[in-house]
C-alpha cells in the first residue's frame, strides 16, 4: 500500500511494507503566452541534478498521460536515471488556452521552449541536459523548437513526418483507403488528388480536382474531401504557411544526437520516406550521433498491431491495449544511458 505525503507541490510515494516505491512526481503550472499549462515532472531516484526529456505531444487533444501510452516510457527513462515532463495540452485537462489552428507549429513550439525554460530554474534538473522527444506532429514543431533554442542536449522523433504537412496528409488519407479496401490504384489517385487539391491555386482548379474524389464514400471519415465548398468559403494556399513548412530543411542541420524510430505499420505518416528523410537530412547535417531505426509489427504509436489502420488502433485504444514491443523499450532505455556518458 502507498502513502500520498503532498509537500509544496511535490508528491512522495511513501511505500509501507510490501510495496515498491514510485517516482516522486511534482505537479508544475507554467504560463506561455496566452496558455496556462499544467504537467507533472517526474524524477528518479537519487540524487540530482537529472538530465530531463519533455514530452511534446502529437495532434489532438492529448493529456500528460496520453491515454496511458506514455507512463511505460516514462518507467524506462526514469530507470536510465532521466527526469520526465508532460503537461496537458492547451484546452485538456488542467490546462487552459486553446490553439490558434492557423499558428499552431508556432504556439506549441513557444509553449515547449516556454517549459525548457521552466526546467532550467528547477533545483532537481541538470539544466544543460534537457531533451525533447516527440510523436507525430511534434516532427513539425520540435525542429522549431531546435530553430529558436539552444538549450536542447537531444532529440526523439517518433513517427515524426519527414515532410510537410500537405504530403503527410494526402497519405494518411490514401492509407486509409487502402484500410478500407480500396484497390492500390484507387488509394494512388486519392493520394495524388488530395495533394494536388491542397496545391490548387484557383476556383476552378479546385473543383476539377474535387470531383473525382467525390465517387470515394470512404472519405466520409474525412469531412474536409467530402462535397465542394462554395467559391466565397475556397481560399487558395499560403505556400510560406506551416502545411507546407518541410521539417527536414532543420534537421539536416541538427548536430545534436538524435534517436528517429518508425513503425513499419504507420498508416498516418509515411514510415519508409520518413526513415529516407532522416538519414538523408543527418547525413548532410554531419550527424555523428544519431541512429533511424524502423521498427517491424507497429503502428504509428510504436504499439504492437496487425495492420495499422485507424479503425484497429482506434478499437485496441478503448479497450485499454497498448503494447510496445520490447525492442522499442530497451531501445529507448540504452541510447539515453548512452548520452549520460557524453
Amino acid at each position: 500500500m502507498r502513502n500520498y505525503v503532498l509537500i509544496c507541490g511535490l508528491i512522495l510515494l511513501q511505500c509501507l511494507p510490501g510495496c515498491s516505491s514510485g517516482p516522486a512526481v511534482e505537479e508544475i503550472v507554467f504560463h506561455s503566452g496566452p496558455f496556462e499549462l499544467v504537467g507533472d515532472l517526474k524524477l528518479p531516484e537519487g540524487a540530482g541534478p537529472h538530465p530531463a526529456v519533455v514530452f511534446v505531444h502529437g495532434d489532438g487533444p492529448n493529456s500528460r498521460i496520453s491515454g496511458g501510452t506514455y507512463p511505460p516510457l516514462q518507467e524506462r527513462m526514469l530507470q536510465a536515471g532521466y527526469a520526465t515532463f508532460a503537461w496537458d495540452k492547451p484546452g485538456t485537462g488542467e490546462s487552459r488556452g486553446e490553439i490558434d489552428r492557423s499558428r499552431l507549429v508556432e504556439q506549441r513550439a513557444q509553449i515547449v521552449i516556454d517549459a525548457i525554460a521552466v526546467l532550467k530554474r528547477h533545483h532537481s534538473i541538470d539544466s544543460t541536459h534537457i531533451g525533447l522527444w516527440g510523436i507525430s506532429q511534434a516532427g513539425y514543431v520540435m525542429p522549431r523548437v531546435l530553430e529558436k533554442s539552444k538549450d536542447v542536449a537531444f532529440m526523439i522523433a517518433i513517427s515524426c513526418p519527414g515532410e510537410p504537412g500537405v504530403e503527410q496528409g494526402a497519405y494518411l488519407v490514401a492509407s486509409q483507403a487502402r484500410c478500407a479496401g480500396l484497390s492500390e490504384e484507387e488509394a494512388a489517385e486519392i493520394e495524388r488528388l488530395v495533394g494536388d487539391i491542397e496545391r490548387s491555386t484557383s476556383y476552378d482548379e479546385y473543383v476539377r480536382l474535387k470531383t473525382p474524389l467525390l465517387r470515394y464514400d470512404v472519405l466520409a471519415d474525412f469531412n474536409m474531401y467530402m462535397g465542394i465548398r462554395p467559391e466565397e468559403e475556397w481560399h487558395p494556399p499560403n505556400f510560406d504557411g506551416e502545411y507546407f513548412f518541410d521539417p527536414m530543411t532543420i534537421v539536416e542541420r541538427t548536430t545534436i544526437p538524435v534517436l528517429a524510430l518508425f513503425g513499419e505499420k504507420d498508416t498516418q505518416a509515411d514510415p519508409y520516406q520518413g526513415v529516407r528523410a532522416y538519414r538523408s537530412a543527418l547525413e548532410k547535417a554531419g550527424n555523428k550521433h544519431c541512429r533511424v531505426k524502423l521498427i517491424s509489427g507497429v503502428d504509428h504509436n510504436l504499439i504492437i498491431s496487425e495492420t495499422g489502420c485507424l479503425e484497429e488502433r482506434n478499437r485496441r485504444s478503448a479497450s485499454g491495449w497498448r503494447n510496445y514491443p520490447p525492442e522499442y523499450l530497451d531501445l529507448l532505455e540504452e541510447w539515453l544511458e548512452g548520452l549520460k556518458g557524453e
